[in-house]
């Protein structure tokens, strides 16, 4: 589903105006510009993913309709929307991706403190090495920028090896149902016209 339809069925779920939903349908989104499959999912839609959108849009935003709506009640229904009624947490995604991938991705230690639990947050959050493709590779340096700022992104692009997320995603099997099927009462609802 594209990010323009999570926002209409955003505004049926939430009112106001599609609009209003826009641009955390496209953050979590963002990760098709580097793999245009349903496997660019494994970056940006889970429980993380949802934090990061309440980190980089604040907790809360008012739509048109001067309703105060939480970030994160948007975000998770673009992940139900997506991943058949699912929010999955980093577990979900990475569970059996530890053995899938080449070599074992090393933590990075940057000296900033900031940085340094930017990078490790995954890792933190799901104990599993493989979640560390997130932050640990060119993806990873673009998120910084998103979340962090230009600079920031610059100094992670200094500490990582060349590790390209669209490769590395190659290497995992997508096992679970939920993890290609989005909801289908969703998409019937987008089908039986919902406002353009």
């Amino acid at each position: 589903m594209n990010y323009w339809k999570h926002s209409l069925l955003s505004k049926k779920k939430f009112d106001g105006h599609a609009e209003d939903y826009l641009h955390i349908h496209k953050f979590l989104d963002m990760s098709k510009l580097f793999y245009f499959h349903n496997k660019h999912r494994i970056l940006l839609h889970h429980t993380y993913g949802i934090d990061l959108c309440v980190q980089k849009f604040g907790e809360t935003l008012v739509n048109a309709d001067n309703r105060t709506i939480l970030i994160r009640d948007v975000a998770a229904e673009h992940c139900k929307e997506d991943l058949m009624g699912m929010v999955p947490t980093l577990n979900h995604w990475f569970k059996y991706v530890d053995d899938a991938l080449p070599g074992s991705i090393k933590p990075l230690n940057p000296t900033d403190r900031v940085l340094k639990e930017f990078v490790l947050r995954p890792l933190l959050m799901s104990g599993l090495k493989s979640s560390l493709i997130i932050t640990h590779s060119n993806f990873g340096i673009f998120l910084a920028k998103e979340i962090l700022g230009l600079d920031y992104a610059l100094e992670l692009s200094n500490y990582l090896p060349q590790i390209n997320v669209n490769e590395m995603l190659q290497y995992i099997k997508l096992s679970e149902r939920w993890q290609y099927t989005p909801d289908l009462k969703q998409l019937k609802d987008i089908e039986n016209g919902i406002d353009q």
